[in-house]
């Protein structure tokens, strides 16, 4: 069950003397709003709560925050990522409590990897389990299953973001991924082609990546070769402060141009097929959060990729060294 705690987050936001403060939620908390408003305004803070989608804890609404009067934000749901700030941020990350889920879950993991004789994993990772890395890697060594958890740059030891998978870079060829979704393995597993064992503590299933990756595969070239016979392309980027990336844009229009490619740069805070309209592009190069292009392709009426993307459709990268990039 997933759990929200407070208590840290209101130390903080005490010892940062802050008393307005701008309350960022993420869309699957949307319906505790009161609960969570009523809470910190028993605790003597006024609290303006931003209603609009909150994606990440790139998605940092500094600004925003500093136009309302708040001199603090409280961003929930994620761990600290946004690193220069304007005004103080204090995280309030989930966390699931597995209950006897986990030792059920550690037990599938160690059966499996003494079936299949591996002796050496790296363990990773979203936030919400993060608690639990450290108690899985002490009872796979003592089945004498080598763990490692890595350290990432701008992530908790072991935690993996849709852009940033540097705790997966390990020396261990097999990586654990302990939570739910395919997104994230997809992402280790590209980012650094080691296979990846998805160990599931909430349906206690476990399984590889082997028919998903190659699906994934198969759905990345089609939207290449696609946007790849395009004459006209619109470079999106995002006023996000932990999204926006105007540098690799401008970079990429001139890559684009140099292969005869007619190329437009338009910004927006929230991108979305809605956003797009009266736009004649023929392809998106999406610059911003790497699951639009992944998770929402479908939604576009163009073909959409990310930015990473643009070399394998200028023909600096062949398809079979794919790879997921890295962003810190």
């Amino acid at each position: 069950m997933l759990q929200l705690d407070l208590t840290n987050a209101i130390k903080g936001l005490k010892k940062a003397k802050a008393k307005n403060i701008f309350l960022q939620i993420p869309e699957g908390l949307k319906t505790k709003t009161e609960e969570i408003v009523n809470e910190l305004e028993e605790n003597g803070l006024n609290v303006i709560t931003a209603m609009d989608p909150c994606y990440g804890a790139c998605d940092i609404k500094q600004t925003e925050a500093k136009k309302m009067g708040c001199d603090a934000i409280l961003h929930l749901g994620h761990t600290k990522f946004v690193e220069k700030n304007s005004i103080p941020i204090i995280y309030a990350p989930l966390k699931y409590n597995l209950g006897e889920r986990f030792e059920r879950i550690t037990k599938i993991i160690t059966e499996y990897l003494i079936d299949e004789k591996i002796n050496e994993v790296g363990l990773t990772t979203t936030a919400q389990f993060l608690n639990y890395l450290p108690l899985l890697k002490k009872e796979l060594e003592k089945e004498g299953i080598k763990s490692v958890i890595g350290k990432g740059k701008r992530v908790e030891d072991g935690q993996v973001l849709g852009c940033n998978y540097s705790s997966a870079q390990v020396s261990a060829k097999t990586i654990i991924y302990l939570g739910d979704g395919l997104f994230h393995p997809l992402g280790i597993h590209f980012s650094t082609q080691k296979n990846v064992i998805i160990a599931n503590p909430l349906t206690l299933e476990i399984k590889t990546l082997d028919e998903e990756k190659d699906k994934f595969i198969r759905q990345r070239i089609l939207l290449i070769e696609r946007a790849k016979n395009a004459k006209d392309y619109a470079i999106l980027i995002t006023t996000k402060e932990g999204q926006n990336r105007i540098t690799e844009a401008l970079k990429i229009k001139k890559d684009l141009e140099k292969n005869g490619k007619k190329v437009k740069i338009y910004s927006m805070d929230f991108i979305s097929q809605e956003s797009l309209l009266g736009i004649n592009a023929e392809s998106y190069i999406n610059t911003a959060c790497p699951r639009i292009s992944i998770d929402d392709y479908f939604n576009y009426k163009k073909p959409i990729i990310n930015y990473t993307e643009v070399d394998y459709l200028i023909g600096k990268k062949n398809y079979d060294e794919y790879k997921l990039a890295i962003i810190y």
